[in-house]
């Protein structure tokens, strides 16, 4: 097969679809990237077994064939490629099966080793039983908010995904590691008759969010039967099992006696929990706070160094002091895009809840962070 493309939007494609093989393969299938060509539609295709990956960009062709070429080299060499008008071209070697994969540009000519088998293929999912779509930008930001406080922990697989809670006319995300949580709530009409939940794994939406424009919309569908879900958005299909396992009751756990609440600012605030957590000799923050003001400190008995921070607030009760860990909270102040947050308290032993301080669509965003024990 030969084909004519720019190596731009190649290496662009070939970025995103390598995105799903695993990061350490021990099967062949799942080193490489699928290649189809159709006239002047070039398709690539990458999996990892569970998680399948499809783009297609326009070249120009009158040719039709297909070559699987180890991914990561593939995409290396692009990478390191200067952007310029390309010829790609396979031929056959002696060994059955085996090609030579070129690519010949104004400056010079490259030869690696690929193979005419297919691969893996294409999933064929059934009938989906739920439909919706939503805003790129609006995916994008309900994956950022709530990546990050999903769990590593194989051991808890539930928690290494995050939660779709799917109404008739809003839309939820849930994520959580046991230690801190996260929920938002997106008003969209989903045209679901009853509510579903389903667990879409955290690398799942870390794909999607990588390989989204924020312009394009995106179409969702899910099969319960086979617990499948489907993101399309432009020439890209990302296709992945989700986790079939109970979600923990995330509800019971948030607090709703949590009636002393401090606002603050919040770029002032996380400044100032970076700066103090570096004199930390277990990596937390003290947080005294009064009505005025809130005091940040930090110390190291070790090695004789501390830190202490005053920053002006509004709070609602006489005093409090209570400890978290300095990670959870800088996470949390770094997702949350207001110009103030809320923080609202109940025991230095009960959870934190953190919220943007807006009149509008204040609980559309809620952030849940355990406090630390703290030596007094």
């Amino acid at each position: 097969m030969k084909f004519t493309t720019s190596i731009k939007p190649l290496s662009e494609a070939v970025s995103n679809a390598v995105l799903a093989l695993p990061p350490k393969a021990t099967d062949l299938r799942f080193e490489s990237i699928t290649m189809t060509l159709e006239k002047k539609s070039l398709s690539l295709f990458a999996t990892d077994g569970d998680t399948s990956f499809t783009t297609t960009i326009a070249v120009e062709s009158g040719d039709k064939g297909s070559v699987a070429l180890n991914a990561k080299r593939f995409q290396d060499i692009l990478r390191n490629m200067y952007d310029a008008v390309a010829e790609f071209k396979t031929e056959k070697k002696d060994s059955e099966g085996e090609v030579s994969f070129s690519i010949k540009t104004d400056r010079g000519s490259y030869k690696i080793a690929g193979s005419l088998a297919k691969g893996e293929k294409e999933e064929k999912l059934g009938a989906f039983d739920v439909e919706f779509a939503i805003e790129g930008s609006e995916l994008k930001r309900i994956a950022e908010t709530t990546l990050f406080a999903a769990s590593t922990d194989s051991m808890r697989p539930a928690m290494m995904g995050i939660l779709l809670e799917i109404h008739p006319k809003e839309l939820r995300a849930v994520s959580t590691d046991g230690h801190r949580l996260v929920r938002v709530i997106k008003d969209l009409d989903t045209k679901t008759k009853e509510k579903l939940k389903v667990i879409v794994p955290a690398r799942v939406l870390s794909i999607v969010q990588r390989a989204l424009q924020n312009d394009e919309e995106v179409k969702i569908a899910i099969n319960v039967k086979d617990a499948k879900i489907q993101f399309v958005f432009g020439e890209t299909k990302v296709v992945s099992g989700l986790i079939a396992e109970n979600y923990p009751n995330y509800e019971a756990v948030i607090p709703l006696e949590n009636d002393k609440k401090m606002i603050i600012n919040r770029s002032n605030m996380l400044g100032a929990v970076k700066r103090v957590a570096r004199f930390s000799s277990r990596g937390d923050v003290r947080l005294q706070i009064e009505k005025k003001e809130i005091r940040v400190s930090a110390e190291n008995a070790d090695e004789g160094s501390s830190a202490e921070e005053t920053l002006p607030c509004e709070f609602n009760a006489d005093g409090l002091l209570i400890g978290f860990n300095a990670k959870f909270i800088d996470d949390a102040l770094s997702h949350i895009d207001s110009e103030e947050v809320e923080f609202e308290f109940s025991t230095p032993t009960r959870a934190a809840i953190l919220r943007r301080h807006s009149d509008e669509k204040k609980d559309n965003l809620l952030m849940l962070v355990m406090p630390v024990r703290i030596n007094v």
